[in-house]
């Protein structure tokens, strides 16, 4: 939790606080999609937003990678979803800061289980791309 503190903090004070609805369509609509996978546990969907090589991390899963394969983070999320079926998922703080997204969430299992979760992603030149991605169990 302490990580989710001292990043929530950094972004903040280096960026300005504005939702992802109000900075853009695409925006708005990348994060859409990303909630909608999240929310169906539909991690191919969700892996279609990651960058090449990203940051994930799951500690319910003792999952700790600093650059793993998007193949590979799909995979992993698919027996998340498994293990953890998705019950709710809702954004919290969502902000920007220079060709920077990011969004605190909380994802409810089915099985009780909360998750809070951390989402980063770059602006590349085509498009928005997750860069970190981390389920940290409450």
């Amino acid at each position: 939790m302490k990580i989710f503190r001292n990043i929530f903090l950094v972004l903040l004070i280096g960026g300005t606080t504005c939702g992802f609805t109000s900075i853009g369509n695409r925006e708005a609509e990348i994060a859409e999609l990303i909630k909608g996978s999240i929310k169906t546990g539909n991690a191919h969907t969700l892996a279609d937003h990651f960058e090449r090589n990203l940051e994930l991390v799951i500690d319910a899963e003792r999952v700790d990678f600093r650059r793993v394969g998007e193949a590979q983070a799909e995979l992993i999320l698919k027996n998340f979803f498994k293990k953890y079926p998705p019950k709710d998922f809702k954004y919290g703080f969502q902000g920007t800061a220079s060709k920077v997204r990011y969004c605190t969430a909380t994802y409810q299992a089915v099985n009780g289980n909360k998750f809070q979760v951390y989402i980063l992603m770059r602006v590349t030149e085509k498009d928005y791309r997750i860069n970190t991605l981390h389920f940290k169990k409450e």
